[in-house]
């Protein structure tokens, strides 16, 4: 099993909120992922004319578990009857639902992809 890694937009954004967790993931602005032995932090990123050319490439695990920890924001996946996949955000610890308010209702296909869309939410709304 292999874990899944945030997409290119969500590790932008994750840069952009202050993300600076050691991931041994990198990704570039081609989308192409490197993988290191050793984990990288955001002082190994390149950058040229002020301008990064890779970003931090954590597992949606790690964001979400970044984002709990440090925002205090919790994203709740469901499983929907009808095969799908939906998703919610909760402050922790008042357990209040936030979110944007004119988000249609998606449903996604696999719990990853709600994960995806979810962090990617909340990022914007921090």
């Amino acid at each position: 099993m292999t874990e899944e890694l945030v997409t290119l937009e969500t590790a932008k954004l994750l840069k952009e909120k202050g993300f600076v967790w050691k991931c041994e993931h990198l990704i570039d602005r081609n989308k192409v992922i490197t993988k290191y032995d050793l984990p990288q932090s955001m002082s190994c990123c390149t950058e040229i004319d002020d301008e990064p050319v890779e970003f931090l490439c954590p597992t949606l695990y790690i964001a979400q578990k970044w984002l709990r920890e440090n925002k205090k924001l919790h994203i709740e996946i469901s499983y929907m009857y009808g095969d799908y996949w939906i998703y919610d955000i909760l402050t922790i610890p008042e357990h209040d639902l936030v979110g944007l308010s004119d988000r249609p209702i998606i449903h996604y296909k696999s719990y990853e992809e709600a994960l995806e869309a979810g962090i990617q939410e909340t990022l914007k709304l921090i």
